[in-house]
């Protein structure tokens, strides 16, 4: 351990100057319109004290709460979203952190929207709708097709109402991908599922836009392919469109005057193969956050770097101007280590860290106490 600390050490010692954000520590936190103002003071005082720069507020999740009738209302301003975000300002503004506001992007599970719409919603290779059954037996798994143009603009409208909000420094899509083809390989065991190759029931999407679609460019029904997952051409459809509504919900939170990020799989290879996504070719976006989770794939820790490394280059070699901020799950990475993982991700090249999450660093002894400490250490080497 010692060795390869020091071999950390004397990479960063040799390399040169970094611009500020390669210092910024973030953390995503969970919101609910439920938190009392004590809450939050307390939530973003203590990511204060620790070193903490900037928060990716939770502000729609997988089980978003929704303040008005849909049954009543065609409205589907996300009114909850807005409240939570407004609620923390105050307390963002009073202790100095950046926020900005973190929500679910192609994984919508609004009832309002499911009701109104559910022919948006992706479909499988065998024909079911992933609002008919419960992908790996998750309620929250409901995912909209990227090949809709409804589905861009539903979004578009969703990102600038937040936006619009003064005060909030930008807005962080999450679930920007399609339902786990495979799921990351550490969790297999516990969601009791064999996945040695992609099954048709995990494939998605083959709605009649998307089929329609890539017959138009191709003259072929992708459910007339022998093997659709082993052809490159419907791969590349799907990495493509999105891409490209990505790109577009992104252009429209850079409009309004925010940043604009993104939380993306591990690497660029996993993230292609297992859900779909090829985020060195987004576009727009100001920040990667890959969520560097290295337990969930069965990965040693040094892949923590291999992984942060990886993902920079791609992003080079696809000339995207977009920073990298690796993702830390703070379930894998014990508080006496924590400076350790930090030098990982500098190491491979990324610009500051985030952890996942705020809750999690509070309900675990000691871990507050820790990071600040290696917090100021990390900034200080830095300089």
């Amino acid at each position: 351990m010692k060795t390869l600390f020091l071999l950390l050490a004397m990479a960063l010692i040799s390399c040169t100057p970094r611009q500020d954000y390669t210092k910024k520590v973030w953390a995503w936190m969970s919101g609910k319109t439920t938190m009392t103002g004590g809450q939050l003071d307390y939530y973003f005082q203590k990511a204060a004290e620790a070193g903490i720069d900037a928060i990716l507020l939770e502000c729609h999740g997988g089980y978003p709460e929704e303040l008005q009738d849909p049954a009543s209302s065609p409205d589907f301003r996300d009114h909850a979203a807005i409240q939570i975000i407004q609620n923390a300002l105050p307390f963002a503004k009073k202790y100095g952190i950046e926020l900005h506001a973190w929500i679910w992007a192609v994984n919508r599970t609004e009832h309002s929207l499911r009701n109104a719409h559910p022919d948006w919603y992706q479909m499988n290779a065998l024909g079911q709708s992933c609002l008919d059954i419960k992908l790996y037996n998750r309620e929250h798994y409901r995912w909209l097709c990227p090949s809709r143009p409804e589905t861009v603009q539903y979004l578009k409208e969703r990102v600038a109402e937040l936006a619009q909000i003064k005060g909030l420094a930008g807005v962080h899509l999450d679930f920007i991908r399609y339902p786990d083809a495979i799921l990351p390989y550490g969790l297999h065991e516990s969601r009791n599922v064999v996945q040695d190759r992609v099954y048709p029931q995990w494939d998605f999407c083959y709605c009649d836009t998307c089929r329609s679609c890539f017959k138009a460019l191709t003259g072929v029904d992708p459910l007339d392919l022998e093997d659709p997952t082993a052809d490159e051409r419907w791969m590349q459809y799907r990495w493509d469109a999105l891409s490209a509504l990505t790109s577009e919900v992104c252009a429209e939170i850079k409009k309004h005057g925010k940043v604009a990020s993104v939380a993306v799989f591990a690497n660029p290879e996993e993230s292609r193969k297992l859900v779909r996504q090829d985020w060195p070719r987004f576009r727009n976006v100001d920040i990667f956050f890959p969520m560097i989770y290295h337990k969930f794939y069965n990965w040693d820790d040094y892949q923590v770097l291999t992984a942060t490394r990886e993902g920079v280059q791609e992003l080079k070699e696809a000339g995207n101007d977009g920073i990298l901020c690796s993702g830390l799950f703070v379930g894998h990475v014990p508080p006496e280590r924590i400076m350790e993982f930090m030098l990982y991700t500098r190491t491979g090249g990324s610009a500051g860290i985030c952890f996942f999450s705020v809750g999690g660093i509070d309900r675990t002894y000691g871990y507050w106490a820790r990071l600040k400490s290696d917090i100021a250490q990390f900034k200080e080497d830095g300089e």
